[in-house]
């Protein structure tokens, strides 16, 4: 494993993986010249603990040893992460071949940033571990001090949503947490949780657990992929130790978490497909209340933590929106779940959606929008479509009477798209919510509905294109949602700055746009360069 210190000419040889790990991923590399260093490299070998792991309060401990976001580069922790390494050999998985970042997007070969990603989201459970366990001055400081830009703590907007300035919130946020987290062992799962969550997108994992795979089950998607991978016995014992040391019952309340495929983050702001929600609703109930799920929906907030961090600034970022905003959700959602009967995909995104729409449109939804939601056809159809917009917009569109007449007039391709009432995969916009809201310009008034006409219009067009592509799909695939990547949008809307020109240009924009699918037409991304549109 050539890259993970590629600058110390030093190659980590992880067992168990030693032999089969190497053959099957290093050699995979192309043109980065994994097998052909023109140096000389130090071969270690990282041995994990057979039967005992060290203890969280060591990894706490090793980090506290260092001078925190004070110093923040990672060449001042080296203890702290080469003790990780040692005990966590999955961790360089993502310093492997190439990462798969978001639907279409990749890094360099070798890079190491999902690597300190990762590692930046295991500091923020430390933190919460230290926060419960009597030492909440440091827990604090390492998901809030240090020079952060915008977000630091003198900064706006982090003076008030960076959760150094709310310590009563961030531990109530921790104690909340660790409420269920009963024993070391518990907090060791979590550790694990963290250390393997995203190893589906390294590129190379995916395609070793795809090898095992009839051809209609192969998949792209990082979180199916790992799920995969720890319903394999022979597949988990080679990729993920660590797991397997857990033994059969916890590797298998992973595998239940991660096989439900759902982002909490998105379903808030109305970005998730309908299908999304599939997966959390064919959960067991023993598995929402024995913990499993709450483990799942808390680690994307760990996550989303660590998603800044880099070799420069290994430290989390603990932003009250997230920390506070997501678990409120997350509650809201483990409550609706545990009811004797439970809902069906729309009924729960519609549920789940209403009460911010209410707050924020009270008037409307008083006068006209409950009346209507007597029919369940409208509120599976046209009114969660509503809803949907609305939240993509973070519920800033001010003219929801015309919206809603425009859905119910016309727009049945979309209102299907986003109801999920079309045969074949679902179609996600990945960073719907983005291209929307900043795609729609500053007539958030918008009397004449012009302008969210024209960003429906462009929404509607990208759903149309989509289901053009998944015509390609063999009629014996599995595939149930395809992810579009609509941040190369956002980026010409940033580009364009105050000259951008609302609904009107999204559309030119969206009309512009070629998709890039992969091979198993599980996710693609928008590009504008002249790309062969059969790629």
């Amino acid at each position: 494993l050539v890259h993970a210190y590629r600058s110390e000419s030093v190659a980590l040889v992880c067992a168990p993986w030693s032999a089969a790990m190497f053959e099957g991923l290093c050699c995979k590399d192309t043109g980065t010249g994994c097998c052909q260093a023109a140096f000389d490299i130090q071969v270690e070998v990282i041995t994990p603990h057979a039967k005992h792991h060290q203890k969280v309060a060591e990894f706490a401990a090793a980090l506290k040893a260092g001078d925190g976001p004070s110093n923040p580069l990672a060449s001042g922790h080296t203890r702290f992460l080469k003790m990780l390494d040692g005990q966590f050999p999955e961790l360089q998985i993502y310093r492997i071949g190439k990462i798969q970042t978001s639907p279409g997007i990749e890094e360099i070969a070798g890079s190491p940033t999902e690597y300190f990603r990762t590692v930046g989201a295991m500091i923020a459970l430390l933190s919460a571990y230290l926060t419960v366990h009597g030492d909440e001055e440091v827990g604090l400081q390492w998901v809030s001090a240090g020079a952060r830009g915008p977000m630091s703590m003198d900064k706006v907007p982090g003076k008030f949503i960076n959760m150094g300035n709310k310590p009563q919130d961030y531990k109530k946020f921790c104690e909340r947490f660790a409420e269920e987290l009963k024993s070391e062992e518990d907090w060791w799962f979590m550790m694990v949780f963290l250390a393997v969550h995203d190893v589906g997108k390294s590129d190379d994992f995916r395609h070793r657990v795809n090898a095992t795979l009839p051809e209609a089950q192969r998949t792209d998607d990082h979180d199916k992929a790992l799920s995969n991978a720890l319903r394999d016995p022979e597949l988990m014992q080679m990729l993920l130790p660590s797991v397997a040391q857990l033994g059969p019952d916890r590797a298998q309340k992973l595998a239940d978490g991660f096989a439900t495929n759902f982002q909490l983050p998105q379903l808030g702001q109305g970005e998730i497909a309908c299908v999304s929600l599939k997966g959390v609703l064919d959960l067991p109930k023993a598995r929402i209340h024995d913990g499993t799920l709450r483990s799942y929906l808390y680690h994307s907030i760990f996550d989303i933590a660590g998603a800044g961090c880099n070799e420069n600034f290994i430290f989390p970022l603990a932003l009250l929106p997230v920390y506070m905003g997501f678990t409120s959700s997350m509650e809201d959602l483990m409550g609706r779940l545990k009811e004797e009967n439970k809902p069906d995909e729309r009924s729960l995104y519609f549920n789940f959606l209403y009460p911010a729409f209410k707050k924020v449109y009270p008037e409307f939804e008083e006068e006209t929008f409950r009346a209507l939601c007597d029919s369940r056809v409208f509120r599976d159809e046209t009114g969660l479509v509503f809803l949907r917009i609305l939240a993509l917009t973070r519920n800033t569109y001010k003219n929801a009477g015309g919206l809603l007449a425009m859905l119910s007039l016309s727009f049945h391709t979309l209102v299907n798209e986003m109801s999920g009432n079309i045969k074949g995969p679902q179609i996600m916009l990945y960073y719907g919510p983005d291209m929307v809201r900043m795609g729609l310009g500053t007539d958030m008034e918008d009397t004449s509905c012009a302008n969210m006409r024209s960003a429906m219009q462009a929404m509607e067009d990208l759903y149309t294109a989509s289901r053009q592509r998944l015509k390609k799909l063999p009629a014996n695939s599995e595939t149930d949602q395809f992810d579009l990547n609509v941040q190369p949008i956002v980026s010409k809307i940033k580009e364009a700055g105050n000259d951008w020109k609302g609904g009107r240009q999204l559309r030119e924009v969206a009309n512009a746009a070629i998709i890039q699918a992969n091979e198993f037409l599980t996710e693609g991304i928008i590009v504008f360069d002249d790309v062969d549109k059969t790629n």
